[in-house]
């Protein structure tokens, strides 16, 4: 390892510690070549020094850095996701709980899922493509904290949804009084009825969940829990089932029903 105070030679300017400080600051520093042959260890090593660096803005080398991450996301390289995962979760998880918007959201497994959602949505975002205009360690760790945020903001507005179709649900579930919708289906066949559904609802999904729905009474949570594959999450649920009640809102045959009984 090369010592950081190397004498300089006459007419040289120090290093200025900055952003990206890409100075002598380094364990070593190789021409560009010499870093695709260090292994995943070593550059994760190489990173977590300089990252520390970084992050007590003092001057630091951002290459073994972004070489690290130009393996994950170009190379596609696991090992290297692996250890970015690593060196930058407890960073992440410090965002997630700083947020302004997270308190209400934290569940029973706190702020793990949330972590985990924001590696993904940088993982996704950032292809390789766009990897080619990110030049500083800096510039990518302000990335990843906006996706951040943009997770979280993405998690109120889920919770938000849930609770209002929630909501929709209790109502749906309490008697009603002059109701049409009540009427009609009481004086046509669960048959013709369901016949008339069937045709609005498309793929495999759309049937299971209203099936389930509808003619077991699941709430989204037990569709959800016991449909993985179709279903990974709660919110899947909720957003198939928005997308088939609009539509059987808008049914020509549905809407006559309503109408002639109505009347």
């Amino acid at each position: 390892m090369e010592p950081r105070n190397r004498p300089q030679s006459a007419g040289q300017q120090p290093s200025q510690p900055g952003l990206r400080g890409q100075g002598d600051s380094a364990p070593e520093n190789p021409p560009g070549g010499t870093l695709q042959l260090y292994s995943i260890n070593e550059l994760a090593r190489c990173c977590s020094e300089e990252t520390n660096k970084f992050l007590r803005q003092t001057v630091s080398n951002d290459r073994y850095c972004l070489e690290l991450f130009r393996r994950a996301i170009v190379k596609r390289d696991d090992d290297a996701w692996a250890c970015i995962y690593q060196q930058y979760a407890p960073l992440v998880l410090t965002w997630v709980t700083q947020h302004q918007s997270v308190a209400p959201i934290l569940g029973q497994d706190g702020s793990a899922p949330l972590v985990n959602a924001a590696f993904a949505k940088f993982s996704q975002a950032l292809t390789p493509a766009k990897m080619a205009n990110f030049d500083s360690l800096a510039a990518i760790l302000k990335y990843l904290k906006m996706c951040v945020h943009s997770v979280v903001a993405d998690e109120v507005r889920s919770r938000q949804s849930r609770q209002y179709e929630e909501a929709l649900e209790l109502i749906d579930h309490e008697p009603a009084s002059d109701d049409p919708a009540d009427d009609v289906v009481s004086n046509i066949s669960a048959q013709g009825l369901w016949q008339v559904i069937q045709e609005e609802l498309n793929g495999e999904d759309e049937r299971i969940l209203i099936y389930l729905a509808y003619i077991h009474g699941m709430k989204p949570s037990e569709i959800s829990s016991q449909n993985r594959r179709l279903f990974p999450t709660v919110d899947d649920v909720y957003r198939i089932k928005r997308n088939v009640l609009e539509r059987l809102r808008r049914n020509r045959r549905l809407q006559l029903l309503f109408k002639h009984q109505h009347l």
